[in-house]
């Protein structure tokens, strides 16, 4: 076996090859290809007018853009989104790489966006020129993976050295000191947990060096981290809390402030959802009593900086001086309100009880010197090793949750791939002999009717999943024939085909169909939140584009989404409608192959789980094949002919 230097060396170099692929899959869509093929993959907009610009937190410019008319694809960028900004020329590229300038979407809607750029403001000049903005590859999280490896290739730390050799599979977990608690002591908190979520709490808050927590989907996973959270910070400990997605993260915080717990937002506000923007860092500073005196030198900062783009008829030497001395006032106002919000941000954090980060996040500069009483790593399933090593060097003490068979870290580069960087930590950690004894399976579910659940527990854990007596039983409509229900559409000529412009598949026919059935359920139970998932980009645009051009879709707006299984990822609906999509003569399933992705889309159903695809193609794939013969042994299987023939 390979030391454990020796694999995470490798996985440093896995992750060379993921970004390059990353950077190279955006530069093929935009490096040499015309204005109007860029506009059309929906990574340009060309032109945008800059309708203003000022200052927010940190000092940063923030630019108020609008796409103009036929400038791009419509609601093509998303809050988060790395971009640049540059004067295009003819061809439509920079007319000089020095004039490129670089930022993140802070928020956008359909045709425009507030963008926070990176350096000095935009002259008054550049205000009025015509721009193109680009999406762009953004290393930050790559350093900061790579520097987290160097961390823990080099430390001298004899307790990160053993836990990183008990994580790698090469040696014994460390023994940190002893944490008994008497069970008096959270009897409180464990009485809305069930046996199993009690036993894990007992172990995690014994102070071991890791704690290991799988809960399969609706079996509480959150409910237990957020009780041991209480715990801790009743104890009077500092934990940083980190998952891989913002939106993670964001329910993380929703949870703490449920039940009572402060919690510190660290990360962009553009990234931050609407219900936990109070939570956030920089709201938080915002609300200081001493932030006026940011305000005011912002203000007037911004005043000298009008002095510098302020336009002379006859421009001579005293023009020339003001103007240099209103730049140099207005760099100096400037720095002196970053370092009075940093003073601030310092604060808050340091007398937090309970930071939340992405696990990227966790190399934030408000966190540099911070370190905690544990850290805990939720939806570790998806964490990529070297980005759980990131906020697991805060602490000695280490909690993952998750579930190594939902979503998998998604990795682009076939070389990657073949060295193992799509390992999550959770399932790396579990593979190792000298953690097994720190994992606990949570096997009580409180989601899904006992006939949706049955064949996720059945395929991916060992039939071990039990329903909860305390699940709500609901009564279906006779027109929804069972609570899980597989529509074989084979013979029905729903053929697939390539989007234009793309490798994504879509399926015309099918989504019609799809949609047909949605409305049905939608209509049957007016209460009903539905969720129709498809595993292709090109087809949820397909579902969308169909329910908009229905007479009657304003009626059910607020009731229906549509995306794809990573957006659904940690939700649940009272009905889910899966569209698979895949229908040709080759029995090719593509991007189906990745079972866990079907067992997510499968398990956010609550009440009732509609699934469509073409048997005669799903059923050469041993798995589809297995799912359709338990359809037809259970009274799930039906034929769309059904349908088609009552039409």
């Amino acid at each position: 076996m390979k030391t454990s230097i020796e694999q995470l060396g490798r996985l440093a170099e896995a992750l060379v090859f993921e970004q390059r692929e990353e950077e190279r899959r955006l530069s093929a869509v935009i490096e040499g290809k015309s204005l109007r093929i860029r506009r059309a993959e929906g990574v340009t907009w060309s032109p945008i007018a800059i309708e203003d610009q000022d200052f927010t937190f940190g000092g940063r410019v923030r630019l108020k853009v609008k796409m103009q008319h036929n400038a791009g694809l419509v609601g093509a960028f998303r809050a988060g989104s790395p971009v640049s900004l540059y004067q295009a020329n003819e061809m439509g590229s920079p007319k000089s790489k020095d004039a490129v300038r670089i930022g993140i979407v802070r928020k956008a809607n359909a045709t425009a966006m507030d963008v926070i750029l990176d350096g000095s403001p935009l002259s008054g000049a550049e205000m009025h020129e015509r721009w193109t903005l680009d999406a762009r590859s953004d290393d930050r999280t790559y350093r900061r993976m790579a520097h987290a490896l160097n961390h823990w290739i080099n430390t001298e730390d004899g307790i990160e050295r053993a836990a990183r050799d008990a994580f790698m599979g090469c040696g014994e977990l460390p023994m940190l000191c002893d944490g008994t608690l008497s069970e008096t002591e959270f009897t409180a908190t464990s009485d809305s947990l069930n046996v199993l979520q009690q036993e894990w709490l007992k172990k995690a808050l014994m102070h071991p060096a890791l704690s290991l927590l799988h809960g399969p989907p609706g079996t509480g996973k959150t409910t237990a981290v957020l009780a041991f959270v209480v715990e801790m910070v009743r104890q009077k400990k500092r934990l940083l809390l980190t998952a891989p997605s913002n939106a993670a993260v964001d329910l993380l915080v929703s949870g703490c402030a449920k039940r009572g717990v402060m919690a510190v937002r660290i990360g962009h506000p553009m990234r931050l959802s609407d219900e936990v923007q109070s939570h956030g860092l920089d709201a938080l500073v915002e609300a200081d009593s001493e932030y006026k005196q940011v305000r005011d030198l912002r203000k007037r900062s911004k005043q000298a900086w009008q002095i510098v783009d302020r336009f002379h008829r006859n421009f001579g030497s005293d023009q020339r001086a003001d103007r240099a001395s209103a730049r140099q006032e207005a760099k100096s106002l400037e720095r002196e309100a970053i370092s009075l919000e940093r003073f601030i941000a310092e604060r808050i954090v340091r007398n937090a009880d309970v930071v939340c980060a992405t696990l990227s996040g966790a190399a934030n500069e408000a966190l540099l010197d911070e370190k905690f009483d544990c850290v805990v790593i939720d939806e570790a399933g998806q964490a990529m090793l070297p980005a759980a090593l990131i906020s697991m060097q805060k602490s000695s003490r280490c909690i993952l949750a998750g579930d190594p068979h939902q979503l998998p870290p998604v990795i682009k580069s076939s070389q990657a791939l073949a060295m193992g960087l799509e390992e999550s930590a959770l399932a790396r950690f579990m593979r190792s002999s000298f953690c097994a004894g720190s994992v606990t399976m949570l096997t009580e579910q409180y989601r899904m009717h006992p006939e949706i659940m049955a064949p996720s527990s059945h395929w991916f854990y060992e039939g071990r999943l039990r329903a909860a007596q305390s699940l709500p039983t609901q009564i279906l409509p006779e027109i929804l024939r069972s609570p899980w229900t597989f529509i074989d559409s084979s013979g029905c000529g729903f053929d697939e085909e390539k989007e234009e412009g793309s490798e994504s598949t879509m399926n015309a026919a099918e989504a019609e169909f799809v949609l047909q059935r949605t409305l049905e359920i939608l209509e049957a139970c007016p209460s009903f939140q539905v969720g129709v998932i498809a595993p292709y980009r090109a087809q949820v645009v397909e579902l969308q584009r169909q329910f908009e051009g229905l007479d009657n879709h304003a009626s059910f707006r607020d009731r229906i989404e549509f995306a794809t299984v990573d957006a659904f990822q940690g939700q649940e609906r009272d009905a889910i409608v899966i569209s698979l999509t895949r229908s040709n003569a080759e029995g090719a399933v593509g991007f189906l192959k990745e079972y866990r992705r079907t067992n997510v889309a499968m398990t956010r159903a609550k009440h009732h789980l509609l699934m469509v695809g073409d048997g005669a193609t799903l059923g050469n794939d041993s798995f589809y094949h297995q799912l359709i013969e338990r359809a037809e042994q259970s009274g799930a299987y039906h034929s769309a002919w059904e349908w088609l023939y009552a039409s």
